[in-house]
């Protein structure tokens, strides 16, 4: 009986996070058979505690291999860690530009583009590395194509080369634009399930299925990106403008059009506890993100994590504003009673009785 081989898996939670992994999902039929995967999922800033988790646990010793997408550890023990327990069995599949450096030093385990003029994603990295493997000739050419079509889908959206690429057709801005909006549609729970089931039927059916959801989740995203844009506040730091606005969703198509809008080097979308940056060029985000919000990212995308959080903040803020307008009110009421009692106290009690006849008050 044949041993079943375990991977782990790290991973971001965006698309091009899950969509890394589940390709490994989608290929295990003809690529990795007897091989079982595993998958941990995080938010940016929190791989490193999850490897240093994992790692403590006692089933450690049953995985082979450890793969890392669309992220990179941020401590140079954690790249220890995974040498001295995995030697050469452990690969990172991460394209952002703010942790080349770490990863430059362990270049052997980490995952290039086939083509270095097409800007990488996590997703199209691992599809670079599945193709280079010899056993890929046993996918099926027509599966080829339909996880191609999704890669590339997924890649120009995280990239941004939906918007920036002049060479894309509409169709493919759309194809990538549509995907995305699903993908934040469905709750983080359902987010590999979602992916999975994208990737087993491929695009042009699925959207077929799914046609009037698309069509209304775009009309719900120009409402809310409408509604958001009114409430941009600006300033500027270091000499560089900045747009700044709290949403929950659809942050990278607000901050895109917050550039386009108003005169700004950067957009900052902010949520609960994150911070999305968008640059139009003039100023490197990934390098801000790294100085103010312990975040990176790319040159003109980046992210991080907030040190307030702004609806606690708000929150705070209205309770003061409450409690000053109390404290203003008693003032203003006790200032009333007093100029009317001191009214009374100041007339002589021969101007009094003049005042209490004139009124018909006689003190009877």
């Amino acid at each position: 009986m044949r041993k079943t081989q375990h991977i782990k898996l790290f991973s971001h939670n965006d698309l091009d996070g899950f969509g890394a992994p589940c390709l490994f999902y989608a290929l295990a039929p003809y690529m990795f058979r007897g091989v079982e995967f595993d998958l941990t999922t995080c938010s940016a800033g929190n791989l490193d505690r999850e490897l240093e988790h994992w790692f403590k646990e006692p089933d450690i010793l049953r995985y082979t291999d450890v793969y890392i997408m669309d992220m990179t550890p941020d401590s140079d023990y954690s790249f220890k860690l995974l040498e001295q327990k995995f030697a050469n069995h452990w690969l990172i599949f991460d394209h952002h530009e703010s942790e080349a450096e770490l990863r430059s030093g362990y270049s052997k385990n980490c995952i290039l583009p086939l083509d270095e003029n097409v800007t990488p994603s996590a997703v199209s990295l691992v599809w670079d590395f599945m193709t280079r493997q010899p056993n890929f000739a046993l996918v099926p050419k027509q599966k080829q194509k339909e996880l191609a079509e999704l890669v590339e889908m997924i890649r120009a959206y995280d990239t941004w080369d939906f918007q920036n690429d002049k060479n894309m057709s509409y169709e493919e801005r759309k194809a990538a634009d549509e995907l995305n909006q699903l993908f934040w549609f469905f709750p983080l729970s359902k987010s590999k399930s979602f992916v999975d089931s994208v990737f087993a039927s491929g695009w042009e059916k699925y959207r077929i299925e799914h046609e009037l959801l698309i069509s209304t989740l775009e009309g719900r995203r120009q409402r809310y990106l409408d509604k958001h844009l009114k409430n941009v506040e600006t300033f500027e730091i270091e000499g560089h403008g900045f747009g700044v606005v709290y949403a929950s969703d659809y942050k990278s198509e607000i901050a895109h059009e917050l550039l386009k809008k108003y005169d700004v080097d950067a957009a900052l979308v902010i949520d609960s506890h994150s911070v999305s940056l968008r640059s139009n060029g003039r100023l490197d985000v990934a390098k801000f993100a790294e100085d103010y919000f312990r975040g990176g990212g790319h040159a003109d995308s980046a992210g991080g994590r907030l040190e307030v959080e702004p609806i606690k903040a708000a929150e705070q803020a209205v309770i003061e504003s409450v409690k000053q307008r109390a404290k203003l009110n008693e003032e203003v009421a006790s200032q009333n009673e007093d100029e009317t009692s001191s009214l009374g106290d100041s007339l002589d009690p021969e101007m009094a009785a003049k005042l209490a006849s004139l009124f018909g008050n006689d003190g009877k």
